[in-house]
């Protein structure tokens, strides 16, 4: 059976109220910290990496649920460009070559 990754690419889900799609991102973190069915890994890139920082309210989840044997990944050149790689204060930045090797072997859910 192939373990499930969460693929995240914004500070919040869906595409039309950002201030709702960020609340229904913080109650997909909590509801996955309720669940022993948690996914392998959670990867974030493009404006998604800004949840890795300490300025995130998302970043103290993302923080737990690592402590709960979830991976936090946030692509490299995400963090780079957008000048917040010193800021990371969860998960572990990769490359996309970690990307690649975690969603072409897994069950990968865009959100």
């Amino acid at each position: 059976m192939k373990g499930k990754v969460i693929l995240l690419n914004s500070e919040y889900i869906g595409r039309e109220d950002e201030t709702l799609g960020f609340e229904i991102l913080m109650t997909l973190l909590n509801s996955l910290l309720k669940r022993n069915d948690k996914p392998e890994a959670i990867i974030l890139w493009n404006t998604g990496v800004k949840l890795m920082t300490s300025q995130s309210p998302a970043s103290a989840l993302l923080r737990e649920l690592e402590l709960a044997g979830v991976k936090i990944l946030g692509g490299v050149l995400c963090l780079n460009d957008l000048c917040i790689a010193d800021a990371v204060s969860v998960g572990q930045a990769v490359t996309m070559d970690d990307i690649l090797d975690l969603i072409l072997h897994n069950e990968v859910i865009s959100l």
